[in-house]
């Protein structure tokens, strides 16, 4: 009884923390002044001002006059930067390793399940809190993603930390269909995968079931024009998914480490052109960067930062992409890393030779761009939301704490002085 009590109090408390303000949320004005504000895509402001009104970025600049009405925040000596985001995340999904809500396993295919059917939003044992201490952190946003159990695992979507309940944390669903090469562990259902090869079959198949799907409805519809009596097709829900993909309504995610796998990845991309593809984890995707960056494949690296090549030196993953011209991403892959640790993610990168401005980029311009968020979170610009983070110092100095963080114009963190 004690412990249930104390899980309940601990769930009421974190609902609490990152519960938006109800009606008047974002309304009051702030003035934060004195800061380095890293807008990400406009540069760097020395001695800058942010004016939040309405949950909104209302005026960026240096220069800038405080209005009657804002409430004032002395930022001076320290640094500001967009809410950072993480672009692969199980967070509130269970842990790593223990009962988790993001992998289906009864069937290698499951394009109809959607994320947000299982994300739980104050976390879940044994890290009820993770949500919190994410915030703590900086991180803003996540985009959750099923695991990579399944060959088609389903639709992500992009939330933000915070809101009392799912449909209030939900930016964008879907933000696009999960997929992973390398998984065949079916045999023991009876099932394909169970090599590689059937793998890339249960992709194709899929696809030709949307397409023979989407034939079914034109025909209906052509039909219908001169039988009023015409029958639809009977409605299927994993081949209505799959339109999305087929479609080009949605990016299209997979998770693959090994090369073989990501060059797999890459044929299924071509073959079916799919929109936006970008590649999870890709541990051996420095052996073909260039092909990549031809392609305009995006990669997300993590959460294993550094590996190593034959001759055992280090190989910088997030650098050697960046410098050949792929647009990276970073992630923590949450909880396989804690939510909380995405900027020291980031700074290992910059640690072995990463450029800061790109690692900076990494977590919080490219992920919202992957998902076509970017009119409104990912870089501090007038109009968008109002999601930053202010640290004590360089974000990437593992020494500095984040001060404050707002999200949506509203307080969700401040440091006990």
């Amino acid at each position: 009884m004690q412990k249930l009590f104390k899980t309940a109090l601990l769930l009421l408390l974190t609902l609490f923390l990152l519960q938006p303000l109800a009606a008047g949320a974002g309304e009051e004005a702030y003035f934060i002044h004195g800061a380095k504000i890293h807008t990400v895509t406009s540069g760097v402001i020395e001695d800058g001002a942010i004016l939040v009104r309405d949950g909104k970025i209302a005026a960026i600049g240096s220069g800038l006059t405080a209005p009657e009405d804002a409430v004032l925040i002395d930022a001076s000596g320290m640094v500001i930067t967009p809410g950072l985001i993480d672009s692969h995340s199980h967070l509130g999904l269970g842990p790593s390793g223990g009962t988790t809500e993001d992998n289906e396993g009864s069937n290698p295919s499951t394009p109809q399940l959607q994320i947000i059917d299982s994300i739980h939003p104050s976390g879940m044992a044994p890290h009820e809190n993770s949500l919190f201490d994410a915030v703590s952190e900086g991180v803003t946003t996540v985009i959750a993603r099923p695991g990579s159990g399944n060959v088609i695992g389903g639709q992500s979507a992009a939330i933000k930390l915070t809101g009392g309940t799912v449909d209030d944390m939900v930016i964008k669903f879907p933000a696009d269909m999960k997929m992973a090469m390398g998984k065949k562990g079916y045999g023991s259902k009876g099932m394909l995968p169970v090599t590689r090869m059937g793998v890339a079959y249960v992709v194709r198949q899929a696809m030709a079931d949307a397409v023979d799907y989407k034939n079914s409805l034109t025909a209906y519809e052509k039909k219908k024009e001169t039988d009023p009596d015409a029958v639809p097709p009977k409605r299927d829900l994993k081949n209505e998914a799959m339109l999305k993909v087929l479609n080009k309504e949605i990016p299209v995610h997979i998770h693959c480490s090994r090369i073989d796998d990501i060059l797999t990845a890459v044929r299924l991309g071509d073959e079916f052109d799919f929109y936006k593809l970008s590649l999870a984890h890709g541990d051996e995707s420095w052996k073909i960067a260039d092909v990549l960056a031809e392609k305009g494949i995006v990669v997300v690296v993590g959460p294993r930062m550094i590996v190593y090549d034959e001759d055992n030196n280090i190989i910088n993953l997030a650098k050697v992409l960046a410098d050949a011209g792929v647009e990276i991403n970073i992630m923590t892959d949450a909880d396989v890393v804690q939510q909380e640790y995405l900027r020291y993610q980031a700074a290992t990168a910059v640690r072995y030779g990463l450029d800061p401005e790109a690692a900076l980029k990494a977590i919080t311009i490219n992920p919202a761009k992957l998902i076509e968020a970017d009119e409104r979170i990912g870089s501090l610009e007038k109009g968008k939301d109002a999601d930053f983070v202010i640290f004590s110092g360089d974000p990437f100095d593992i020494q500095s704490k984040v001060q404050r963080v707002f999200i949506n114009g509203t307080t969700v963190f401040e440091i006990d002085q």
